[in-house]
C-alpha cells in the first residue's frame, strides 16, 4: 500500500506470528511477565529495524527502479562495478555524503583513466590532442577493418575452393596411394642386461638388432641347438614350431646358427654327404684298380 508506506513483503515479515496470541494478565507469574517483556522487546527492536530500511529506500528513492536503471545504462562497466562495491556504505552515510563519495570516486576514476590513456599515447609518440583522437579513431576502426579482411579471405577461399573442385570433376586423376616405407626398429640396449656376459660379441649384435634380452636368446639357442643334436637335422620349419616367437626373428636366429657353424641347413648336409659317397666310390675304385694289376 504506497499511501501508508507499507510493502506487501516487510523486514521480518514472520514477526507478529510470535506475539499476535500473548496475553499479559494478572495470573501470570512474574517470570511469565518477565519473559513476555523480553519477547516484545526483540519484537520492537524488529520493528526498528523495519522502519530503518523502510525510510532508507524512501529517502533515497530506491523505488524509482526504471529511473535508476536508465542512469545505470549510460555508465561504463568499471563505473558500475566501483559503485557496486561502495554501496555498502550508502547506509552508514546520508544521501549527501554518499553522494559526494560516489561522485568522488568517479571521477578519480575517470582521471585515472586519462592519465593512462595520455601515457599510452606518449608511449606511442603521440604528442597532440589532434593526434590521439585520430589514433583512437583508427584503433576502433581497426577490428571492423580486420573483419572485412577476414571476410574477404574467406570469399577468395570459397572461390578457389570452387574452382579447384571444378576441374577435378572435369579431369579426375588417378587416386595417389601412399607407400610407407618400413622403418627398422631402434637397436635394443642390452648392456646391462641379465645374462649379457654369457653372449660373444656377434651373439649380442644380433640380440640388439633383432630386440632379444640375452636370457630368451639362450633359451632358444638350447632349444634348437638340443633338436638338431637328437635328431642330426632340423629345418627352419621345425625350428619355428619350436619356437613360439615372431617367425622372423626365429628366420633370422636360424640363419645365425647356420652361419655359425652349430647347424647344417638341410640342403647343405645333403650336399656334404653326397660328396662323402663320392669320396668313398672313388677311394674304393682305385684301391679296387691297384689290386688288379699284376
Amino acid at each position: 500500500m504506497p499511501g501508508r508506506l507499507e510493502f506487501e513483503t516487510e523486514y521480518e515479515n514472520e514477526a507478529e506470528q510470535v506475539i499476535k496470541d500473548m496475553v499479559i494478565t494478572d495470573d501470570d507469574s512474574p517470570e511469565e511477565v518477565e519473559l513476555k517483556q523480553i519477547v516484545l522487546r526483540i519484537y520492537n527492536g524488529k520493528l526498528d529495524r523495519r522502519l530503518q530500511r523502510k525510510r532508507f529506500i524512501f529517502e533515497r528513492g530506491l523505488l524509482e527502479y526504471r529511473k535508476h536503471q536508465a542512469i545505470e545504462k549510460k555508465r561504463t562497466k568499471d563505473e558500475r562495478d566501483l559503485l557496486a562495491r561502495i554501496k555498502v556504505f550508502a547506509r552508514m552515510q546520508s544521501r549527501e555524503d554518499y553522494d559526494t563519495l560516489a561522485t568522488g570516486l568517479l571521477n578519480e576514476h575517470a582521471l585515472r583513466q586519462r592519465i593512462a590513456q595520455l601515457q599510452e599515447w606518449r608511449r606511442n609518440g603521440i604528442t597532440s590532442l589532434d593526434d590521439g583522437v585520430q589514433f583512437e579513431a583508427e584503433r576502433s576502426q581497426r577490428p571492423s577493418r580486420r573483419a572485412s579482411t577476414l571476410r574477404d579471405s574467406a570469399q577468395l577461399l570459397d572461390r578457389l575452393q570452387k574452382i579447384v573442385s571444378a576441374r577435378s570433376t572435369r579431369e579426375p586423376e588417378p587416386p595417389k596411394t601412399l607407400v610407407r616405407k618400413p622403418t627398422a626398429p631402434n637397436p635394443l640396449d642390452i648392456e646391462h642386461a641379465d645374462g649379457v656376459e654369457m653372449l660373444a660379441a656377434s651373439e649380442r649384435d644380433i640380440c640388439t638388432r633383432l630386440r632379444i634380452f640375452p636370457r630368451p636368446y639362450l633359451v632358444v639357442k638350447e632349444t634348437l641347438l638340443a633338436e638338431y643334436a637328437r635328431n642330426g637335422i632340423l629345418k627352419r620349419r621345425q625350428a619355428r614350431q619350436l619356437v613360439k616367437i615372431d617367425v622372423n626373428k626365429t628366420s633370422k636366429l636360424y640363419d645365425f646358427f647356420v652361419q655359425s657353424g652349430w647347424i647344417k641347413a638341410p640342403g647343405r648336409a645333403a650336399v656334404h654327404r653326397a660328396a662323402a659317397m663320392l669320396s668313398t666310390s672313388a677311394t674304393t675304385a682305385r684301391d679296387y684298380a691297384v689290386k688288379q694289376e699284376p
